[in-house]
């Protein structure tokens, strides 16, 4: 009787052994580490319970190991869609774009939209500030800010203001006022937002 026996796949092995050792296994087994170089896509429902793709790089790691939430040693790539999109802050404030031909004349600083302060460029004419998004002054964050609220007019070097007939008015130095002079140093109130006003020199 020979010591060896030929597989079905050309590999001799003893013929003491009830099979190949050197063939892949007639039973149910998991793949070898080193042969798991590969991108895996996982089931959001099954594995995750995630409404998102999750697609993984898992280089020398059993697929049987991996248990929903025990991915910190796996080396990975993880793409994320479905109706889960990662949120971004919302603006608070949008500056005025820097005006080309129009003189910078003064200041609009706030310590209610961000506790660090918020600085607003003023420039010579027509500034106009509201909720809405094509003013020159944009506040998103308070919702007692009408769409147009009030308007910063410099001519001549001096400096006016108008409230555009906004749902809660205008208040400087704490007076609610539809219109007047403005000068260096008043606070401006609009809803729950305030303002230091500052001129240039």
């Amino acid at each position: 009787m020979s010591e060896f026996t030929l597989c079905k796949n050309g590999h001799y092995y003893q013929s003491s052994l009830a099979e190949c050792p050197y063939c892949p296994k007639t039973t149910a087994h998991r793949p070898e580490p080193a042969a798991l170089d590969k991108t895996r896509v996982v089931n959001p429902v099954v594995e995750e319970g995630l409404d998102k793709t999750k697609i993984m790089q898992t280089p020398n790691e059993e697929l049987g190991n991996t248990q929903p939430g025990n991915t910190s040693n796996l080396a990975k790539t993880q793409i994320f869609t479905g109706n889960s999109p990662v949120s971004s802050p919302t603006p608070q404030h949008k500056p005025a774009p820097p005006q080309t031909g129009r003189k910078l004349v003064g200041w609009l600083v706030s310590f209610t939209i961000d506790s660090n302060g918020a600085d607003f460029r003023v420039y010579e004419g027509r500034n106009t500030i509201g909720s809405d998004l094509g003013c020159d002054i944009v506040v998103t964050n308070d919702g007692a800010v009408s769409s147009k609220h009030l308007t910063i007019l410099n001519r001549m070097g001096a400096f006016k203001f108008k409230d555009e007939l906004s749902t809660n008015g205008t208040f400087i130095n704490d007076t609610f006022e539809e219109e007047g002079n403005l000068k260096d140093g008043d606070t401006i109130k609009i809803g729950s937002t305030v303002f230091k006003f500052r001129t240039v020199g």
